[in-house]
């Protein structure tokens, strides 16, 4: 930050004209000020809050030596050409102004984004006139310094509706998941290091890290690329499950933050975003659906009639997380969400389809055979209001919670609940969520009209049901390697049934057979590669294939198929139409895409 400091006799100014898209507003009347300093401020990249409060602070001292107190902060981008974007060099500005006015300043800032005229008088004595340079230090630092953040209290809530301090919640033998939960989120214990299993399976089938963009970016190979469009299509399909009338949309990922309620929810979110700069103006690259949905609804005109209502988008979103702490199909900067909103009455309608949710997001985890322990993070005052409503979450667990108590009015939502399964190395992983939001919808200016005509701002519920796609994909890898013989669920399966003649003389009946299996909507594939059947059969259990069908004379002549079934291990004889029948109950009313890959495995190279 670079600032032309003058003690002033006198200084009249006037806007003329708006010169920035985030001009504030004002009533273009010529004002002057007497016996101050005037502060020309120019804002420079890398400038932060920290730097506005050192500003201030050596400006005081000026003072204290000048025998005055009243400054007028006037932004002046012509000392630099290293300007911050606008959106930073305001919030900057009005954080110096609010510093000065909290140490008992008087202060007054001239609009920002404006041209505009001004005569000066600068008094003639040598500490007049004062150029000061004041350089950007370590944000996360100063903040440690400078600022005592309370530390959040913790309790556990049980099944009974009491609640106990964490440190002395005694576990059950059957809680061992909800103590690795507790540890972490309220005593930070450490997990235990080690590499999980699960990323060398990703890498089986295609997830991996693309090397040529930034930390945290991921590639998704023909089978990886499949799973993550039918988890998406299942996620869409879990939410219209919950039976609310819900519309799926689509949009861009660039929104710019010289928009208030994209900068105000922003700032909210914290230090991960991903700004690009355009033209001068700084852009977010979205971290949610929040954006696109809120700033589509916001146009729509809505009747009490059409309330509740969901929105639907499948977000390619991006979180600056820091490159150290990525993990390949969990913890990324570029992920899939597969975010949902309901609009909702007001708060008691939106805790009662609240408890509908909290069903469903229970029914998807467990149908995995896994379960989820909970932090539910909220007011003390929401607490005390709502122990009735928890009460009616926490019997959907069927174990405790636990509760973290966050400062009234901090955040936009009322409550937020993070779903954390327990991973094969003991630790707490948070997949899916959901929050009751009564900020977003008065920030965006999304309303509905209710019965007596008057505009509402309707509560917004945030949830994502299996959580990003990602981490549904993490989480159903975790429990697969759970299990004595690893196997994924059988709809999201790459490969559902590979056919494997016994030579190379029976390969047109196999394909026969493909043909067959596949006009019942399965995907299959045929392993006509010239090496031995036991290699075949190997290959094919190493890439977890959940029926593999051996077909040679005896099977031609007979017409019963040795099915070596993935999930009970065994080889079991089986029609042609056992087979299909057997597929089609297990894949119940599960999304169904086409296979990604050639039929024939000889067509396809190494991966």
């Amino acid at each position: 930050m670079r600032i032309l400091q003058l003690h002033s006799n006198f200084i009249e100014y006037e806007p003329i004209k708006k010169e920035a898209t985030i001009a504030e507003e004002c009533d273009k009347k010529k004002r002057r000020l007497d016996e101050l300093v005037v502060l020309f401020t120019c804002v420079e990249q890398g400038d932060n809050e920290i730097v506005a409060k050192r500003a201030v602070e050596e400006v005081k001292s000026s003072l204290q030596k000048l025998k005055v107190n009243r400054i007028l902060i006037y932004p002046y981008a012509h000392l630099s050409k290293n300007l911050a974007n606008p959106r930073t060099a305001l919030g900057i500005v009005k954080a110096m102004e609010k510093y000065a006015e909290e140490i008992g300043i008087e202060t007054y800032r001239t609009p920002f984004g404006w041209c505009k005229q001004f005569s000066i008088s600068i008094k003639g004595h040598p500490l007049a006139e004062q150029g000061k340079v004041i350089v950007a230090g370590d944000l996360k630092e100063e903040k440690k310094k400078s600022w005592k953040t309370p530390k959040p209290e913790y309790l556990v809530f049980t099944k009974d509706g009491k609640t106990v301090l964490a440190k002395n919640y005694d576990f059950g033998k059957d809680e061992e998941n909800f103590k690795a939960l507790v540890e972490k989120e309220a005593f930070k214990k450490e997990s235990v290091g080690g590499e999980p299993r699960f990323i060398s399976a990703l890498k089986k089938f295609g997830f991996e890290w693309e090397s040529s963009s930034d930390s945290g970016h991921m590639r998704y190979g023909p089978k990886a690329a499949l799973m993550v469009d039918l988890a998406g299509d299942y996620a869409w399909q879990s939410v219209n499950e919950i039976g609310i009338p819900s519309f799926s949309i689509k949009g861009t990922n660039l929104f710019n933050l010289n928009v208030p309620a994209i900068r105000e929810h922003a700032d909210l979110f914290g230090e991960r975003l991903y700004t690009v700069q355009v033209d001068n103006e700084e852009f977010v690259l979205k971290y949610a659906a929040c954006f696109q949905q809120f700033s589509m609804i916001k146009d729509w005109t809505i009747s009490y009639r059409q309330i509740p209502l969901g929105m639907f988008e499948i977000a390619d979103s991006y979180r600056l997380e820091q490159s150290g702490e990525c993990l390949v199909g969990f913890r990324l900067r570029r992920f899939y969400m597969p975010d949902y909103h309901i609009f909702c009455k007001d708060l008691e309608h939106a805790k009662d389809v609240s408890i509908s949710v909290h069903q469903k997001i229970y029914q998807k985890i467990r149908e995995l055979g896994n379960d989820y322990v909970s932090v539910y993070n909220l007011t003390k005052s929401f607490f005390e209001k709502n122990q009735d409503f928890l009460r009616r979450l926490v019997e959907i667990e069927e174990k405790p919670v636990l509760l973290r108590f966050v400062p009234e009015k901090k955040y936009y939502w009322v409550i937020n609940v993070e779903y954390n399964i327990i991973d094969e190395l003991k630790r707490p992983r948070e997949i899916a969520t959901f929050q009751i939001d009564i900020g977003n919808a008065r920030r965006f200016g999304i309303e509905f009209v209710d019965k007596n005509r008057e505009k509402v701002h309707p509560p917004i519920l945030h949830i994502a049901v299996l959580g990003g796609i990602e981490r549904y994909i993490f989480t159903v890898f975790d429990t697969a390697l759970k299990r004595e013989i690893p196997r994924l669920p059988l709809w999201l399966s790459p490969v559902q049934v590979r056919v494997i003649p016994v030579s190379d003389s029976f390969a047109e009946e196999a394909e026969k057979l493909a043909d067959e299996i596949e006009g019942h909507q399965v995907r299959v594939d045929v392993d006509d590669r010239p090496i031995t059947m036991q290699k075949k059969v190997r290959e094919a259990e190493m890439e977890w294939i959940n029926y593999i069908v051996v077909i040679g004379q005896k099977e031609v002549d007979s017409g019963t198929l040795p099915v070596r079934d993935r999930e009970t291990g065994k080889i079991r004889n089986m029609s042609r139409r056992e087979l299909m029948d057997d597929v089609k109950k297990k894949m119940e009313d599960k999304p169904f895409r086409s296979l990604t890959l050639p039929r024939l495995l000889s067509q396809r190279p190494q991966f």
